[in-house]
């Protein structure tokens, strides 16, 4: 009997943590109750505060009942059915039965979770491969970069891609939101940014199409935050950036750290009409008047670092931010390294601040440095 109740244990606390446990009772039943919540009858105008509480209760449930298919719901009755007869007749075998079928519904939920689960981690695996391999090369710079998401798909994108001119870019992108949805944007934006590449090299005029490409199709609170830098060989640089974090570059001659943040709005927020309307009189400030290019000079031993705002925004389990500061920091106290040697450094960092807390936004970082 000792040997049951031991083995019954080990089975229960299998791969069990602390953070799991305080994260079911906080994340996951808040993530639940968002969930159903969407589609529950609204309570507001009760003013009784039991009744309140008991239409509340009723129509909670009402959310989760139908999201069952409709067989799986008939079940889930008949085990309530076989429950209440249970307790108000003394019949054990009808508390069997309710056990029963309410289990084989819950490995049935499972089952058709885990399959979307399976099916997520190839879709992630595909996502993965849209990015840059190991083996891309920019004249002049050594690259490495980062990327990891919040759930099995993310909003995060970053490419290195040839223009037209044959000078290099890299793109490093945010879509708002997480989630399947945001990951689909993702892919139809690395398709226009490719194809619009291979039709001009001025940033400017890249974002402009990827503008007019998205504005009026992205869904109700979607729009996508991109930094762009033009690399040239011998040095020099341009960035735009459409609503992005700015870049952070640090000066190997000064030993020095800044920001290049030149203005710029998301892209699919507004139009992209320059600020003009159909009889030349000027409006608003649109995409189009709202993006600037600033350009710098990279010289040897200078890194450039990209990033989303699921880097600086990172939330430790004192609830602070992992901060502009603290990358930037790490950055200079690392400038002498390779970028491989920073980049592990930084996500080290990362993770040390976590401290075993879930990813609440994608992250994604880029570096490079002139050689």
């Amino acid at each position: 009997m000792k040997n049951i109740f031991r083995n019954t244990y080990d089975i229960l606390t299998r791969d069990l943590t602390r953070q799991e446990f305080e994260k079911m009772f906080s994340e996951d039943m808040r993530g639940m109750y968002e969930f159903y919540a969407r589609s529950m009858k609204s309570v507001e105008g009760e003013s009784n505060k039991l009744k309140r509480a008991m239409k509340f209760t009723w129509h909670l449930f009402l959310a989760f009942l139908l999201k069952l298919t409709p067989a799986r719901r008939i079940a889930y009755a008949i085990a309530l059915v076989f429950l209440c007869i249970a307790l108000t007749q003394e019949r054990p075998a009808s508390a069997l039965y309710s056990f029963v079928i309410i289990n084989i519904l819950l490995a049935m939920e499972l089952a058709d979770k885990l399959i979307t689960k399976d099916e997520l981690t190839v879709a992630r695996d595909i996502q993965l491969s849209l990015q840059p391999n190991g083996n891309v090369t920019i004249p002049g710079y050594s690259i490495a970069a980062h990327s990891d998401v919040a759930k099995q798909v993310g909003g995060d994108y970053y490419d290195v891609m040839t223009l037209c001119d044959g000078n290099s870019i890299v793109v490093v992108g945010d879509v708002s939101g997480k989630g399947i949805s945001s990951a689909l944007y993702v892919v139809k934006m690395q398709t226009a940014l490719q194809l619009f590449a291979s039709e001009t090299s001025d940033l400017k005029e890249l974002l402009l199409k990827l503008n007019s490409h998205f504005y009026g199709q992205l869904k109700r609170n979607y729009f996508l935050t991109m930094l762009v830098i033009k690399l040239y060989p011998e040095g020099k640089a341009e960035i735009c950036r459409a609503g992005h974090p700015p870049a952070l570059i640090y000066k190997s001659e000064k030993k020095d750290i800044h920001w290049v943040k030149p203005n710029g709005i998301a892209v699919g927020m507004t139009a992209s009409s320059n600020g003009k309307t159909s009889n030349g009189t000027t409006t608003q400030p649109d995409f189009g008047t709202s993006l600037q290019i600033q350009s710098l000079q990279v010289d040897r031993g200078d890194i450039i670092c990209l990033f989303t705002d699921g880097l600086s925004e990172s939330i430790g389990v004192d609830r602070r931010e992992f901060g502009l500061d603290r990358l930037a920091r790490e950055l200079k106290n690392n400038a002498n390294n390779s970028v491989e040697d920073i980049r592990k450094r930084i996500v080290h960092e990362l993770t040390r601040h976590r401290e075993g807390n879930d990813i609440s936004d994608d992250t994604t970082f880029v570096l490079l440095k002139k050689v």
